[in-house]
């Protein structure tokens, strides 16, 4: 397992950990037919009723919070292999400290943990009304299956959530400087309000070989970008305030691999 720390902007970064199960659980095997099943409905029309469905569901799966998405990837502290072993932390040294990402995670930890702790138990008691609800034969209980989904999704985060502030509180968690980062980040000043541009994630994810970290990543942008336009909005509500999402490249044409 490793566990990468992609900073977004001067305070915000997003994490991502890459693991391989050595087995495959039930739960897995469940998971990747319902991922598969999902999938097969990006086939069809977009204008018919199954395309309309896939197209709205795409669309909650984006906003669902980054952090989630994270925690999610974590390993249960059940498919743990070696609790011995430590866990790579890999970073930019020349973009931040290796003492501000551990803090930024162990907040993260504390926040987290126990709202998806919350909402999973909520939407637990939810599953046996959304059970009850009719429709169409030709049509799937949409409020189950998305009560399930929310259920199975928070029940991740939270377990991995756990899981990760065990690593912690181990000492098993071991920050490393990644020299493939620092090349990629070179150029990038965060301290004036630069933000990582979307090549440089594309970077990332290639130099690694993470398809899924690219997305996962510019998810984060998006997402903490709308978030600080939406403050901006409610702050200066009398002024048009557009977040500044240019980034100098100095450089950038180097970091292509």
């Amino acid at each position: 397992m490793r566990i990468f720390a992609i900073p977004i902007l001067k305070n915000k970064t997003t994490y991502y950990c890459r693991h391989k199960p050595k087995t495959t659980t039930y739960l897995t095997k469940m998971t990747n037919y319902a991922t598969r099943k999902w999938e097969e409905l990006s086939n069809a029309d977009k204008k018919s009723l199954k395309g309309r469905i896939y197209v709205g569901g795409q669309n909650l799966l984006d906003r669902m919070d980054y952090q989630e998405y994270f925690l999610k990837g974590v390993p249960m502290r059940e498919e743990r292999g070696d609790d011995k072993s430590s866990v790579p932390l890999l970073y930019p040294s020349n973009v931040i400290t290796s003492e501000q990402i551990v803090n930024n995670l162990q907040q993260l930890l504390e926040r987290r943990s126990p709202y998806h702790r919350k909402y999973m138990i909520y939407s637990a008691l939810f599953v046996p009304l959304s059970a009850t609800f009719s429709i169409i034969p030709i049509l799937p209980n949409i409020p189950l299956f998305y009560n399930l989904f929310r259920l199975y999704s928070h029940y991740k985060a939270y377990k991995g959530a756990q899981h990760l502030s065990h690593i912690i509180e181990d000492n098993r968690l071991v920050p490393t400087a990644s020299k493939e980062l620092i090349y990629i980040y070179n150029g990038l000043d965060l301290n004036k309000n630069e933000i990582i541009d979307e090549q440089r994630i594309h970077n990332i994810a290639k130099k690694f070989g993470l398809i899924v970290l690219e997305n996962d990543v510019k998810r984060a942008r998006n997402q903490i970008l709308e978030k600080i336009k939406k403050e901006n909005q409610e702050k200066n509500p009398n002024n048009k305030i557009k977040v500044d999402d240019s980034v100098r490249n100095d450089g950038g044409d180097n970091n292509k691999k």
